[in-house]
């Protein structure tokens, strides 16, 4: 370059080479609240570089909520392996689970998703032990996983919350972008999203763990909790800032997750495991009825169908239709439609707009019973059921089918 460029660039302020370049100052140094001031944990070095993991042990005793952590030690392997339809959980000791959960750069998924926080949760020495793997900037994904890979030796399985669709593939997208081979979805999962769906679908606003955790766990978080779809923007700002200050709600809210998950697996499993018990209300014997019936546990699920019909006064209104309809299907598949008979009358007490109670009696009457008479009155009944519907083409062909009923009955009759 000639000098006369050069002092031209120069008035301009362009500098060659590092010349009054400014060194970047250390992560740790950019902000007065770094993670390691803030959170008790630690800096792990490993070959491809180090990581930070926030380390919490709990005795087993510790109530979360209105549960003791080792109450899900005392539970039944084969309800979980049933569960998670994994054989090999059968005869597993449950301390040998995991609780997994993650906190990510966004919900969508996808290898441009990071899982900045892995929080991992095992029972060690009569001990919980909560390890939460922190992100501090993404070049420390590879060795953060190396450590996450290392805590899940030996375990028997995971317990997670939606992890079979969300956590697990995830990380196992992680595992594959950073080319270490950890197979991740190899571990049997219980997920308890499931079962929880199964228990309370419709019985609260919506199934989420923090639903769950104060309608069923009496658990309420403190104002150190932040929602859900909040953190990723956390993250993001503090990457930009360095300040940890946000980044200690999104541990304690990762760590209430864990918490919540060891003691509603608790809960899940004692109820799964025991449908008919005393503390058992008539809805949860249904849901457990329909969950046996639906897996063909025929003996189980009649026992729990009694149950609930001799606790109908727990079962809310918009759900005794439902026990009346199931028990019926079973008995009727079992040609016990005598039995069913009466749940059928039950049934259509309930639903003034359903014909379905009124064709089935109208059936069993007509070629079971051989009695003509309520055979045309269940009929007459279900062309009423029908009259109430919406005009279209669905109304026209019920009212076609049940009047060719009627009319066969007429002529039986006659």
């Amino acid at each position: 370059m000639d000098n006369t460029l050069r002092d031209r660039l120069r008035r301009l302020g362009v500098k060659q080479g590092r010349e009054g370049i400014v060194p970047l100052k250390p992560r740790a140094a950019r902000s007065a609240f770094n993670i390691e001031s803030l959170v008790p944990g630690r800096e792990v070095f490993t070959n491809g570089g180090a990581y930070f993991v926030a380390e919490t042990t709990y005795p087993l005793t510790h109530q979360h909520g209105e549960r003791a952590l080792t109450d899900v030690l005392r539970c039944d392997p084969r309800i979980a392996a049933r569960l998670s339809h994994a054989d090999s959980l059968a005869e597993a000791d449950l301390s040998g689970l995991a609780f997994l959960d993650i906190e990510t750069t966004g919900l969508a998924g996808g290898t441009g998703t990071l899982a900045f926080l892995i929080g991992i949760g095992t029972v060690e020495s009569d001990q919980f032990v909560l390890r939460q793997f922190f992100m501090r900037s993404p070049a420390e994904e590879a060795s953060l996983l190396h450590g996450v890979a290392e805590s899940l030796q030996d375990r028997v399985g995971l317990v997670t919350y939606n992890g079979r669709r969300f956590d697990v593939p995830i990380v196992q997208t992680r595992f594959a972008m950073a080319r270490r081979r950890f197979d991740l979805t190899s571990y049997p999962n219980l997920d308890l999203l499931p079962a929880a769906r199964r228990l309370w679908r419709g019985r609260y606003e919506n199934c989420s763990l923090g639903t769950l955790e104060s309608a069923v766990l009496g658990l309420h978080r403190t104002e150190a909790d932040v929602p859900g779809y909040l953190i990723p923007q956390l993250y993001v700002d503090y990457l930009r800032t360095g300040d940890a200050r946000e980044v200690q709600r999104v541990i304690y809210h990762n760590a209430e997750d864990i918490l919540s998950m060891v003691t509603l697996a608790a809960h899940i499993l004692e109820t799964f495991g025991d449908p008919v018990g005393e503390t058992r209300s008539g809805v949860d014997c249904l849901r457990l009825a329909m969950w046996h019936d639906d897996n063909g546990d025929a003996e189980e699920a009649e026992a729990a169908y009694r149950t609930a019909l001799a606790r109908t006064r727990s079962v809310p209104a918009n759900q005794k239709s439902t026990l009346y309809e199931r028990y019926a299907v079973f008995l009727k598949r079992a040609d016990r439609r005598a039995e069913a008979a009466p749940l059928w009358q039950k049934w259509a007490a309930l639903a003034d707009d359903d014909p379905k109670p009124c064709i089935e009696l109208a059936k069993y009457y007509e070629w079971d019973a051989h009695d003509i008479e309520p055979a045309k009155e269940w009929a007459g009944r279900a062309l009423v059921c029908v009259s109430h519907w919406r005009k279209g083409w669905e109304r026209d062909e019920a009212w076609k089918e049940i009047q060719h009923r009627m009319e066969r009955l007429e002529r039986k009759h006659e």
